[in-house]
Formats: structure tokens, sequence, C-alpha cells
């Protein structure tokens, strides 16, 4: 029996507030201890941010983003200008769950549920591993594993259909998440967040209007952050789908649907960096 999905203001959000983080990675550890994830190696680099990028193991990730700004320095002598100094504004990282997941829509064997509360689950007994979830995210989300299948946050689904907050949102010591109803996160936008800028709602149908992640920040941060995080317009790219459902034949064996993911996204690749 199929389970029907929730509508676009029906179901579970979390609204992230990006000016309470202080980059502690507790939502970071919470996520990966309770999914059972084996630790990921990390390594030296420019930025704070280890992993670098969410992997099949990292459904979280906390990335600090470095920005370039001017400071005034007030002294009784005068006004120092500090230029360049940098600034750093941590956002914890995950599946947005859109409200029209694309790739659910996009996965060819039905691997990827709706729960009735929203999350968006890949369920990895029944992945192929054919990659049409991650060409389809506009997110940049599903990560291959090293069995060949995909893997993402899962919203603590397990947890929410027992009453239960999150992982992350319940670890977080800053109360940075806000885990409430959809139809509660729209009246606290409108009222205790009215002074910030918010990604997660009248976004691209292609998402269906909104995701189920949403972020906010004083303007400042999210002038600097949403650009650098969030696209400014979801890409459709279930085309690649369609192609391949378009020649698919009934009885198409696991095989066949991988050969069909491989040209599909080697088109898809041709089609964004064109024919030169």
């Amino acid at each position: 029996m199929k389970v029907p999905k929730p509508g676009a203001r029906e179901g579970v959000a979390v609204i992230v507030n990006l000016d309470n983080c202080i980059g502690c990675r507790a939502c970071q550890i919470a996520c990966q201890e309770w999914n059972g994830r084996k630790a990921v190696k990390t390594q030296f680099s420019p930025t704070f941010t280890n992993p670098q990028d969410l992997t099949a193991d990292s459904w979280k990730v906390v990335f600090f983003k470095e920005f370039s700004v001017t400071k005034l320095l007030r002294l009784a002598e005068g006004d120092i200008e500090l230029k360049d100094t940098v600034e750093v504004v941590p956002v914890p990282y995950n599946c947005m769950h859109c409200a029209d997941s694309p790739c659910a829509r996009a996965c060819p064997v039905g691997a990827i549920k709706v729960s009735p509360e929203g999350a968006v689950v890949i369920e990895s007994s029944e992945c192929v591993g054919c990659g049409y979830c991650l060409a389809a995210c506009p997110y940049d989300v599903p990560r291959k594993g090293s069995d060949g299948k995909y893997y993402k946050c899962s919203f603590c689904v397990d947890r929410i259909q027992v009453g239960r907050e999150p992982a992350c949102v319940e670890v977080c010591p800053t109360n940075v998440f806000t885990f409430t109803s959809m139809s509660e996160a729209e009246k606290l936008l409108a009222s205790e967040f009215k002074d910030k800028k918010v990604y997660g709602l009248n976004l691209d149908g292609y998402v269906g209007g909104r995701t189920r992640w949403i972020f906010v920040a004083s303007k400042d941060a999210a002038d600097k952050v949403f650009p650098a995080m969030f696209p400014e317009k979801a890409e459709n790219v279930n085309e690649v789908r369609d192609l391949a459902n378009e020649f698919a034949l009934p009885g198409l064996g696991v095989l066949a649907l991988g050969m069909l993911g491989l040209l599909g996204l080697a088109w898809l690749r041709y089609r964004r960096n064109g024919s030169h």
C-alpha cells in the first residue's frame, strides 16, 4: 500500500537559526552516532570544515564559510578601520527534505520513500546505485558509499515516529534548531523570526516550493551565506530520469538500469557543460 505523503504545508519542519550557531559540531557527531555511521578520517584544509563535504557516512556537516569583511574598531583616540578581516559563519548542513523531493521522483526503482511526516528516506536495501537521485538533487546531497549505494540524512524519522526530536536538534546547546510542524514554522517565521532573512520558503516548483529544513539569519549573515550555500533557482534535471524511462522495458534488470544511469549522467554532463 502506498503511503500518502504530506502536502507542502503539512508534516514536520526544522528552523535553523544560523545566528545562534557556535560551530561546536555537536549536531554533526550526534547524527553520526545515532545513525551508526563510521567515522570519516579528517584532513587538513584551509577551513575548519571536516570532513570537507557530505559523505555516505557523514549525513550532516558543519560548513565554516569564510568571508572577507571590513570592521570598525572604536577607540578613545579615534576609530580604526580594519580591512580584509575574516568572518567565519558556521552552517550546519544536511538534506533539505524538499516538499516535493526531486530525488524521489527521479529514482527509477522507488527506493526513495517519503514518510507521512515528510521525511525523504533512501531505502538502501532497494537502491541500485544508478545515481539519478544525486543528478536530480539541486542541493548536491545523496552520496555514494563503498557498497555502490547512495546515502543521506533520514530526518531521524525513526525518532520522529516515536515522539522524539531528530538527534541533531536534541543535542544542540545553543538552540540553533527549532523542530516543529510546517504550519507552526510559518507562524514562527512571521513572528519570532520576522526580522531575519529566510531560505526554504517560496522556492522553485521543482522542489515543491519549499524545503522542510528552513534557514534563517540576520541580513548581513544571510547575504553572505545563502548565495554561497544554496542555488538561487533549482535546476530541473529530471530529464535524465525521463529519458531513461522512455527507453525502459518491463522487467528491466539492475545491470541495464545501471547502464542507463551511466548514459543518462553522461548526457546530463554534456547538457550542462555544452558541446565544447
